[in-house]
């Protein structure tokens, strides 16, 4: 399944949700991941994400059963999903 998560925290509390993400998807820009991950892997992360939620926070995530039918296209100078470690 592929999943792709967002974030719009207060800025003191990034860190939380960076290192909770990066445990199962690839971080493609400041506040975005994504990954082909297990339904209970998906279930693990909103789980995680729960425990840590406060008021201010919202978090977006976005899923499709496979990969291959998300289409996505780079403008400007980012860099290709993938192509960059982190």
């Amino acid at each position: 399944m592929f999943v792709l998560v967002t974030y719009d925290v207060p800025a003191e509390r990034t860190h939380i949700y960076r290192k909770l993400l990066r445990k199962r998807l690839e971080h493609l820009q400041q506040s975005v991941f994504y990954g082909d991950i297990t339904e209970g892997q998906l279930v693990g992360i909103k789980q995680d994400i729960k425990s840590e939620l406060i008021d201010e926070d919202s978090i977006y995530i976005f899923e499709a059963e496979v990969s291959a039918a998300v289409q996505h296209t780079v403008l400007g100078a980012g860099d290709d999903p993938g192509s960059r470690f982190t």
